[in-house]
Protein backbone atom coordinates (compact mmCIF):
# COMPACT_ATOMS: atom_id res chain seq x y z
CA UNK A 1 0.00 0.00 0.00
CA UNK A 2 2.91 2.36 0.79
CA UNK A 3 4.38 1.47 -2.04
CA UNK A 4 0.99 2.49 -4.26
CA UNK A 5 0.50 5.80 -2.46
CA UNK A 6 4.57 6.66 -3.34
CA UNK A 7 4.39 5.75 -7.07
CA UNK A 8 0.55 7.81 -7.22
CA UNK A 9 2.54 10.57 -5.54
CA UNK A 10 5.85 10.15 -8.03
CA UNK A 11 3.00 10.44 -10.87
CA UNK A 12 1.28 13.50 -9.64
CA UNK A 13 4.89 14.94 -9.47
CA UNK A 14 5.90 14.16 -12.67
CA UNK A 15 2.73 15.00 -14.45
CA UNK A 16 2.73 18.48 -12.66
CA UNK A 17 6.33 19.19 -13.97
CA UNK A 18 4.62 17.92 -17.38
CA UNK A 19 2.33 20.73 -17.24
CA UNK A 20 4.77 23.48 -15.98
CA UNK A 21 7.09 23.10 -18.91
CA UNK A 22 4.42 22.59 -21.50
CA UNK A 23 3.17 26.07 -20.09
CA UNK A 24 0.78 27.05 -21.46
CA UNK A 25 -0.43 25.16 -24.48
CA UNK A 26 -3.86 26.79 -24.26
CA UNK A 27 -5.40 30.84 -23.96
CA UNK A 28 -4.92 32.79 -20.92
CA UNK A 29 -7.81 34.41 -19.22
CA UNK A 30 -6.57 37.89 -18.02
CA UNK A 31 -9.40 39.08 -15.61
CA UNK A 32 -9.66 42.89 -15.19
CA UNK A 33 -12.21 43.86 -12.48
CA UNK A 34 -13.80 47.09 -13.68
CA UNK A 35 -15.96 47.57 -16.99
CA UNK A 36 -13.95 48.15 -20.09
CA UNK A 37 -12.82 51.63 -21.62
CA UNK A 38 -11.35 52.60 -17.80
CA UNK A 39 -7.53 52.98 -17.28
CA UNK A 40 -6.62 50.25 -16.04
CA UNK A 41 -8.70 48.20 -18.82
CA UNK A 42 -7.20 49.92 -21.40
CA UNK A 43 -3.67 49.52 -19.91
CA UNK A 44 -4.43 45.81 -20.51
CA UNK A 45 -5.64 45.68 -23.92
CA UNK A 46 -1.77 47.73 -25.02
CA UNK A 47 -0.24 44.65 -22.77
CA UNK A 48 -2.00 41.51 -23.40
CA UNK A 49 -0.99 41.72 -27.35
CA UNK A 50 2.59 41.44 -26.64
CA UNK A 51 2.04 38.95 -24.02
CA UNK A 52 0.15 36.90 -26.03
CA UNK A 53 3.03 36.72 -28.31
CA UNK A 54 5.73 35.66 -25.71
CA UNK A 55 3.59 33.36 -24.60
CA UNK A 56 2.75 32.10 -27.85
CA UNK A 57 -0.75 31.35 -26.99
CA UNK A 58 -3.92 34.03 -27.18
CA UNK A 59 -4.77 35.90 -24.55
CA UNK A 60 -7.87 37.34 -23.75
CA UNK A 61 -9.49 39.88 -21.66
CA UNK A 62 -12.66 38.86 -18.96
CA UNK A 63 -14.17 42.23 -17.50
CA UNK A 64 -15.47 41.04 -14.31
CA UNK A 65 -16.75 44.25 -12.91
CA UNK A 66 -18.47 45.18 -9.14
CA UNK A 67 -18.65 45.49 -5.75
CA UNK A 68 -15.83 48.15 -5.91
CA UNK A 69 -13.46 45.81 -7.53
CA UNK A 70 -13.94 42.57 -5.66
CA UNK A 71 -15.38 40.54 -7.88
CA UNK A 72 -12.41 39.75 -10.10
CA UNK A 73 -10.28 39.23 -7.11
CA UNK A 74 -12.54 36.88 -5.73
CA UNK A 75 -13.07 35.36 -9.12
CA UNK A 76 -9.45 34.69 -9.48
CA UNK A 77 -8.66 33.69 -6.03
CA UNK A 78 -10.90 30.28 -6.96
CA UNK A 79 -9.74 29.58 -9.90
CA UNK A 80 -7.46 26.28 -10.52
CA UNK A 81 -3.89 27.68 -10.10
CA UNK A 82 -2.30 26.44 -12.98
CA UNK A 83 -1.59 29.95 -14.92
CA UNK A 84 -4.46 29.94 -17.09
CA UNK A 85 -6.59 32.66 -14.93
CA UNK A 86 -4.82 36.02 -13.64
CA UNK A 87 -5.95 39.14 -11.97
CA UNK A 88 -4.70 42.15 -13.13
CA UNK A 89 -5.96 44.47 -10.30
CA UNK A 90 -5.02 47.89 -8.75
CA UNK A 91 -4.63 49.30 -5.59
CA UNK A 92 -8.52 49.75 -5.15
CA UNK A 93 -9.47 45.96 -4.79
CA UNK A 94 -6.01 44.73 -3.53
CA UNK A 95 -5.79 46.96 -0.89
CA UNK A 96 -8.34 49.69 -0.08
CA UNK A 97 -11.27 47.06 -0.33
CA UNK A 98 -9.07 44.67 2.00
CA UNK A 99 -8.58 47.96 4.59
CA UNK A 100 -12.33 49.44 4.41
CA UNK A 101 -14.40 46.01 4.85
CA UNK A 102 -14.51 44.28 7.62
CA UNK A 103 -15.15 41.03 6.24
CA UNK A 104 -13.08 41.06 2.81
CA UNK A 105 -13.91 38.23 0.31
CA UNK A 106 -10.07 37.59 -0.01
CA UNK A 107 -6.87 38.20 1.44
CA UNK A 108 -4.42 39.93 -1.03
CA UNK A 109 -1.69 38.32 0.74
CA UNK A 110 -2.79 34.52 1.28
CA UNK A 111 -4.92 33.73 -1.49
CA UNK A 112 -2.62 35.38 -4.37
CA UNK A 113 0.82 34.73 -5.80
CA UNK A 114 1.95 37.93 -6.69
CA UNK A 115 3.06 38.06 -10.56
CA UNK A 116 4.65 41.12 -11.62
CA UNK A 117 4.11 45.33 -10.99
CA UNK A 118 2.70 46.66 -14.05
CA UNK A 119 2.84 50.72 -13.10
CA UNK A 120 0.25 53.24 -12.64
CA UNK A 121 -2.95 55.21 -13.44
CA UNK A 122 -1.67 58.97 -12.36
CA UNK A 123 -3.97 60.77 -10.98
CA UNK A 124 -3.87 64.84 -11.00
CA UNK A 125 -5.25 66.52 -7.89
CA UNK A 126 -7.20 69.10 -9.62
CA UNK A 127 -9.12 72.23 -9.10
CA UNK A 128 -11.82 74.44 -10.90
CA UNK A 129 -10.62 78.05 -12.37
CA UNK A 130 -12.69 79.62 -9.45
CA UNK A 131 -10.70 77.91 -6.77
CA UNK A 132 -7.66 80.46 -6.62
CA UNK A 133 -5.00 78.19 -5.53
CA UNK A 134 -2.00 77.60 -7.93
CA UNK A 135 -0.63 74.74 -5.12
CA UNK A 136 -1.09 72.37 -2.53
CA UNK A 137 -0.43 74.98 0.25
CA UNK A 138 -2.45 77.40 -1.52
CA UNK A 139 -5.39 75.01 -1.90
CA UNK A 140 -5.12 74.30 2.14
CA UNK A 141 -5.21 77.80 3.17
CA UNK A 142 -8.08 78.14 1.09
CA UNK A 143 -9.96 75.58 2.67
CA UNK A 144 -8.66 76.60 5.47
CA UNK A 145 -10.15 80.14 5.15
CA UNK A 146 -13.31 78.88 3.45
CA UNK A 147 -14.28 75.99 5.70
CA UNK A 148 -17.56 74.10 4.05
CA UNK A 149 -17.02 75.43 0.87
CA UNK A 150 -14.79 73.31 -1.35
CA UNK A 151 -16.95 70.46 -2.64
CA UNK A 152 -14.51 67.21 -3.46
CA UNK A 153 -15.81 64.79 -6.60
CA UNK A 154 -14.68 61.54 -5.29
CA UNK A 155 -15.14 58.70 -7.53
CA UNK A 156 -12.21 56.20 -6.84
CA UNK A 157 -10.14 55.07 -3.59
CA UNK A 158 -7.02 56.94 -3.79
CA UNK A 159 -9.41 60.17 -4.10
CA UNK A 160 -11.14 59.43 -1.20
CA UNK A 161 -7.79 58.33 0.97
CA UNK A 162 -6.09 61.31 -0.38
CA UNK A 163 -8.66 64.05 0.63
CA UNK A 164 -8.92 61.96 4.36
CA UNK A 165 -5.51 62.76 4.94
CA UNK A 166 -5.72 66.09 3.93
CA UNK A 167 -8.98 66.53 6.37
CA UNK A 168 -6.54 64.71 8.89
CA UNK A 169 -2.90 66.28 8.78
CA UNK A 170 -4.35 69.85 8.49
CA UNK A 171 -7.56 69.57 10.11
CA UNK A 172 -9.97 71.05 6.82
CA UNK A 173 -13.82 71.00 6.87
CA UNK A 174 -13.82 69.84 3.09
CA UNK A 175 -17.66 68.46 2.02
CA UNK A 176 -17.35 65.56 -0.24
CA UNK A 177 -20.01 63.53 -2.99
CA UNK A 178 -19.42 60.12 -3.90
CA UNK A 179 -19.60 59.28 -7.58
CA UNK A 180 -19.97 55.87 -9.22
CA UNK A 181 -17.28 56.42 -11.87
CA UNK A 182 -14.36 59.12 -12.58
CA UNK A 183 -16.37 60.15 -15.80
CA UNK A 184 -19.50 61.43 -13.33
CA UNK A 185 -17.14 62.44 -10.92
CA UNK A 186 -14.96 64.80 -13.97
CA UNK A 187 -18.59 66.28 -15.39
CA UNK A 188 -19.73 67.45 -11.94
CA UNK A 189 -16.48 69.33 -11.61
CA UNK A 190 -17.19 70.76 -14.99
CA UNK A 191 -20.31 71.41 -14.33
CA UNK A 192 -19.62 73.77 -11.41
CA UNK A 193 -21.16 71.24 -8.42
CA UNK A 194 -17.57 70.15 -7.30
CA UNK A 195 -14.40 72.03 -7.15
CA UNK A 196 -11.36 69.74 -6.29
CA UNK A 197 -10.93 65.92 -7.65
CA UNK A 198 -8.22 63.37 -8.03
CA UNK A 199 -8.98 62.68 -11.87
CA UNK A 200 -7.22 60.06 -14.28
CA UNK A 201 -4.47 62.01 -16.43
CA UNK A 202 -6.48 60.23 -19.24
CA UNK A 203 -9.53 62.33 -18.76
CA UNK A 204 -8.62 65.29 -16.84
CA UNK A 205 -4.93 66.36 -19.35
CA UNK A 206 -7.41 67.85 -22.07
CA UNK A 207 -9.16 69.53 -19.66
CA UNK A 208 -5.91 71.06 -18.23
CA UNK A 209 -4.70 72.27 -21.63
CA UNK A 210 -8.17 73.78 -22.38
CA UNK A 211 -8.22 76.04 -19.23
CA UNK A 212 -10.93 74.17 -17.30
CA UNK A 213 -9.27 72.72 -14.80
CA UNK A 214 -6.17 73.73 -12.69
CA UNK A 215 -3.15 70.74 -11.80
CA UNK A 216 -2.20 71.03 -8.19
CA UNK A 217 -0.34 67.63 -7.64
CA UNK A 218 0.08 64.40 -9.20
CA UNK A 219 -0.90 61.13 -7.00
CA UNK A 220 1.87 58.49 -7.80
CA UNK A 221 5.11 57.31 -6.82
CA UNK A 222 7.19 59.81 -9.76
CA UNK A 223 5.91 62.66 -11.67
CA UNK A 224 3.90 61.52 -14.86
CA UNK A 225 5.76 61.63 -17.70
CA UNK A 226 2.76 63.30 -19.89
CA UNK A 227 2.91 66.02 -17.50
CA UNK A 228 6.52 66.42 -16.09
CA UNK A 229 5.83 69.97 -14.77
CA UNK A 230 3.52 68.93 -12.29
CA UNK A 231 4.70 68.25 -8.88
CA UNK A 232 4.06 64.87 -6.59
CA UNK A 233 2.25 65.28 -3.34
CA UNK A 234 5.02 64.73 -1.37
CA UNK A 235 7.15 67.53 -3.65
CA UNK A 236 4.05 69.57 -2.84
CA UNK A 237 4.20 69.71 1.01
CA UNK A 238 2.42 65.99 1.74
CA UNK A 239 5.31 64.12 3.11
CA UNK A 240 5.94 60.82 2.02
CA UNK A 241 2.60 60.27 0.65
CA UNK A 242 2.34 56.68 -1.03
CA UNK A 243 -1.10 56.73 -1.74
CA UNK A 244 -1.33 55.64 -5.61
CA UNK A 245 -3.21 54.05 -8.50
CA UNK A 246 -0.81 51.30 -9.84
CA UNK A 247 -1.80 48.38 -11.16
CA UNK A 248 -0.22 44.60 -11.10
CA UNK A 249 -0.70 40.74 -12.25
CA UNK A 250 -1.49 38.26 -9.69
CA UNK A 251 -2.76 34.30 -10.24
CA UNK A 252 -4.19 32.05 -8.00
CA UNK A 253 -2.31 31.40 -4.73
CA UNK A 254 -0.40 28.18 -4.93
CA UNK A 255 0.57 28.75 -8.63
CA UNK A 256 3.94 26.91 -9.51
CA UNK A 257 7.07 28.99 -8.61
CA UNK A 258 8.03 28.25 -12.51
CA UNK A 259 5.01 29.33 -13.93
CA UNK A 260 4.78 32.26 -11.93
CA UNK A 261 8.47 33.17 -12.86
CA UNK A 262 7.82 33.03 -16.72
CA UNK A 263 4.69 34.79 -16.81
CA UNK A 264 6.88 38.02 -14.85
CA UNK A 265 9.45 37.51 -17.22
CA UNK A 266 7.24 37.69 -20.44
CA UNK A 267 5.52 40.60 -19.03
CA UNK A 268 9.32 42.51 -18.05
CA UNK A 269 9.74 41.73 -21.72
CA UNK A 270 5.94 43.24 -22.84
CA UNK A 271 7.19 46.61 -21.21
CA UNK A 272 9.59 47.24 -22.77
CA UNK A 273 8.47 46.67 -26.52
CA UNK A 274 8.14 50.33 -28.15
CA UNK A 275 5.27 49.48 -29.52
CA UNK A 276 3.73 48.40 -26.21
CA UNK A 277 5.51 51.62 -24.56
CA UNK A 278 3.93 53.99 -27.09
CA UNK A 279 0.15 52.30 -26.53
CA UNK A 280 0.40 53.22 -22.71
CA UNK A 281 1.83 56.87 -23.55
CA UNK A 282 -1.55 56.98 -25.39
CA UNK A 283 -3.32 55.90 -22.29
CA UNK A 284 -1.69 57.96 -19.64
CA UNK A 285 -0.24 54.69 -18.15
CA UNK A 286 3.25 55.24 -16.13
CA UNK A 287 4.83 51.19 -16.91
CA UNK A 288 7.09 49.68 -14.65
CA UNK A 289 7.74 45.76 -14.21
CA UNK A 290 8.87 43.91 -11.04
CA UNK A 291 10.04 40.32 -10.02
CA UNK A 292 7.20 38.79 -8.20
CA UNK A 293 9.24 39.38 -4.64
CA UNK A 294 9.23 43.07 -5.44
CA UNK A 295 5.91 43.14 -5.93
CA UNK A 296 5.24 41.08 -2.30
CA UNK A 297 7.14 43.79 -1.01
CA UNK A 298 5.21 46.51 -2.42
CA UNK A 299 1.61 44.98 -1.41
CA UNK A 300 2.64 44.48 2.04
CA UNK A 301 3.91 48.11 2.03
CA UNK A 302 1.14 49.39 0.70
CA UNK A 303 -1.73 47.55 2.53
CA UNK A 304 0.71 49.29 5.69
CA UNK A 305 0.45 52.99 4.14
CA UNK A 306 -3.34 52.89 3.32
CA UNK A 307 -4.14 51.25 6.43
CA UNK A 308 -2.56 53.89 8.19
CA UNK A 309 -4.17 56.64 6.59
CA UNK A 310 -7.65 55.26 6.93
CA UNK A 311 -7.16 55.05 11.04
CA UNK A 312 -5.45 58.12 11.49
CA UNK A 313 -8.51 59.63 9.32
CA UNK A 314 -11.24 57.59 11.29
CA UNK A 315 -12.24 55.40 7.94
CA UNK A 316 -14.13 53.38 9.49
CA UNK A 317 -14.37 49.07 7.56
CA UNK A 318 -18.19 48.88 7.33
Amino acid sequence: MAMLVRTLAAIAILAASAAQAQFPDKPVRLVIPFPPGGPTDAAVRVIAPALAQALGQDTFIDNKAGSHGSLGPAFVMKAPPDGYTLLVGNSSPMVAVPVLRKNPPYDPITDFAPVAFLGWTPLLLVVTPNVPAKSLTELIEFARGNPGKLMVAAANPPTIFTMAQLRTRDKLDIASTDYPIDAAALKALLDGRAHVMAAGLNIALAHVKDGRLRPIATLGANRARLAPDVPTMTEAGVPDFAIYPWVAMFAPARTPPAIVERLSREVAAALKRPDVREGLDRAAFDYKSSTPLELAAILKDQLRVWGTVAREAGLQPH
